[in-house]
């Protein structure tokens, strides 16, 4: 028999309690647990034709769920992966990862803030919004409603474009960490 969306919501939300228990103990975190929790109920709801036995829907959606938890991890590993393998990468281009010293900052936001703005308009805010604001790439590609591929790519461009800037504006001082830069005490414009 053909369940209706709304019969299926209510009949999973009967159980939510014991859901999201199911998945806290697995995750480690409430707010993951509901996100999971979230998605699993929008991916019932869009499946609800397929569950045949109302006697087994419970024991379905458990297995949607125990199938969530490993996309879940599966996700997390290839973030984490692909977090290592930039900061490989970084370390082999021999770009500094560190942080700067305190006290240096503002010498490099002021630097970094003018030739920013000379930047394409979406590339300057991804920019902000990643490297100078620390936001993810995926909640900054929402935010400017892109992929987060296609953020990825362009935040890529706008750092290579940034760097080429940098050195035009700032010279020799930009080749380096930029740690020493006194562009901003010459008025070269």
């Amino acid at each position: 028999m053909a369940r209706r969306p709304d019969q299926l919501a209510a009949e999973l939300n009967s159980h939510r309690n014991a859901f999201k228990a199911f998945l806290a103990a697995r995750v480690g975190s409430e707010a993951e647990a509901e996100d999971i929790l979230q998605n699993g109920l929008l991916k019932a709801l869009k499946h609800a034709d397929e569950v045949q036995d109302d006697a087994k829907l419970t024991a379905w959606f458990y297995q949607l769920l125990r199938n969530a938890v490993v996309d879940h991890y599966r996700a997390r590993g290839s973030v984490r992966r692909r977090h290592d393998g930039l900061g490989e990468m970084i370390a082999a281009l021999g770009e500094d990862i560190t942080a700067a010293p305190k006290g240096l900052e503002p010498q490099l936001c002021g630097c970094l803030g003018g030739v920013v703005d000379t930047l394409k308009p979406q590339h300057a805010e991804l920019l902000r919004r990643v490297d100078l604001n620390g936001e993810s790439v995926q909640a900054a590609a929402k935010a400017l409603k892109m992929t987060p591929n296609s953020a990825s790519v362009t935040l890529h461009r706008a750092r290579k474009d940034l760097r080429a800037r940098l050195e035009t504006f700032c010279g020799d001082c930009a080749q380096g960490s930029c740690l020493d830069c006194d562009c901003a005490e010459r008025d070269d414009s």
